[in-house]
């Protein structure tokens, strides 16, 4: 019959290969469910409208705004911004879309151009529709890809007198139709990705703060191993001896990396305070577990 720790180890293998092979059969199963076209992803980014009238009401009737653009005059001109990237891993051909890719306003707004962004990606050739529509030809954009366009809107209620900010906001809608293309999904800002990257742990190193976690996580697991050695816990590579070993050396990382925190502070953001909750625990845990096995380890060997 076998020993208690024999069939921990069975039951441990079981588990690694049932893991192992869950990721390839759902792999597998998420490929067959999406159909043969594979499915596409397209981020949106949007940008507040620049109205270049609120910088220059400051001015007041100083300022007489005249614009003459394509051959139409117009008192008032608003600059919306868009930015589209495939974020998915295929590659999106002229001959996925089935509606072209367009910019729409409503009433009183009207669109006077839409050129490529300043932004360099790829080019878009965009064609007047009518006053409220503006299409881009079919285009190829491999994963990564992406299209930047500024879109130059007019109100054709405008009136002189009136302040901006009393102006209709500009709404620019952005529509699309392509094959396995649920709509775009709106690109999350630089805070949002970290946050949703972060969960609850945080790790940012740099310079000195990466050189000192490498040294001093290597040291405190130097001396874990020196004091678990001392305190007979590795006499013999059982599965309890491994364990130690391993959360060992995590703890040993994560004191260090807590310690740089509070030493040079966090690379990304230099005014950010430092979290407690986050980083004082693992030095507290640390401090106190180098003290039991230091104290075992005298014992053994006074």
């Amino acid at each position: 019959m076998a020993d208690p720790e024999q069939r921990l180890w069975n039951v441990l293998l079981v588990f690694a290969g049932l893991l192992t092979a869950f990721v390839p059969a759902y792999f597998a199963y998420d490929l067959y469910a999406r159909g043969p076209t594979p499915e596409k992803y397209v981020e949106l980014s949007k940008f507040s409208a620049i109205d270049p009238l609120k910088d220059l009401s400051i001015l007041g009737d100083r300022v007489t705004l005249s614009l003459q653009v394509a051959g139409q005059a117009i008192n008032n001109l608003v600059i919306v911004k868009g930015f589209l990237r495939n974020a998915g891993r295929t590659p999106i051909v002229p001959s996925d879309y089935h509606e072209r890719l367009s910019v729409n306003v409503e009433r009183p707004w009207k669109i006077v151009a839409v050129e490529n962004g300043d932004i360099i990606g790829v080019p878009f050739r965009w064609t007047r529709v009518s006053d409220t529509r503006f299409e881009a030809d079919p285009a190829l954009l491999n994963p990564g890809d992406f299209v930047s366009a500024n879109v130059y809107l007019t109100n054709t209620r405008f009136e002189a007198q009136s302040t901006p900010d009393k102006q209709p906001e500009a709404q620019v809608e952005w529509r699309v139709r392509i094959t396995n293309l649920r709509g775009f999904s709106i690109a999350p800002s630089l805070l949002e990705r970290l946050q949703a990257r972060s969960f609850f742990a945080i790790v940012r190193l740099s310079g000195w703060s990466l050189i000192f976690t490498i040294i001093g996580a290597a040291l405190f697991q130097a001396v874990y191993l020196h004091l678990l050695s001392r305190a007979r816990f590795l006499r013999q590579w059982t599965w309890r001896a491994i364990v130690l070993v391993v959360g060992a050396s995590l703890l040993s990382f994560a004191a260090a990396e807590s310690s740089a925190t509070y030493i040079f502070g966090a690379p990304l953001a230099p005014f950010e305070s430092v979290d407690h909750w986050r980083n004082s625990p693992w030095i507290a845990l640390h401090v106190v577990l180098l003290v039991l096995l230091y104290l075992r380890a005298r014992s053994i060997h006074p």
